[in-house]
């Protein structure tokens, strides 16, 4: 059969509907057939949907600290090969597992990033140990951490003053 080309467009919640019960009559040897009854679905869309979200072996449920263990040793082994690793979670599919690693790295990330920022009163964030801020001042700090207070007063003031009489 020739490939047609079809948009992809998200699936809704009546698309869904649909492709459980067309794949309930059928089953899911012939994704062809059953892209040609969804109509506005091409078979790699049927499938990858069915195999990753809407099969009823797959679980849903949140993720225990078993398994998320268990998801950081296989990672050291296979790395990022996700299908390999979903060998070993029979009711996960292989995006689920993908999704929750990289949901898992942003939030060890966030918090390391939370960790090394310190706050100053003015609201600047400023990393400890480290003399960059994130926010318009940023350059000015930076340099500000690099000169002696010497080097700043005689920024603002002449030679000619002395700091007696600015006091």
């Amino acid at each position: 059969m020739a490939k047609v080309a079809i948009p992809k467009i998200k699936f809704t919640h009546e698309d869904d509907e649909r492709l459980t019960t067309i794949v309930e009559r059928l089953g899911t040897e012939n994704w062809d057939l059953v892209s040609q009854e969804m109509k506005t679905k091409n078979a790699r869309q049927c499938r990858e949907r069915w195999i990753n979200y809407l099969s009823p072996e797959l679980r849903n449920d949140p993720w225990t600290d078993e398994e998320d263990k268990m998801l950081d040793e296989l990672y050291q082994e296979f790395g990022s090969r996700w299908h390999k690793i979903a060998e070993f979670f029979p009711t996960r599919s292989g995006n689920c597992i993908r999704n929750r690693f990289k949901l898992r790295q942003r939030r060890a990330l966030r918090k390391k990033s939370k960790k090394d920022t310190k706050i100053i009163k003015n609201g600047l964030k400023v990393k400890k140990n480290d003399n960059t801020c994130k926010d318009s001042n940023s350059k000015i700090m930076q340099f500000l951490s690099t000169v002696s207070q010497e080097e700043i007063f005689n920024l603002f003031y002449s030679p000619m003053d002395s700091i007696d009489e600015l006091i």
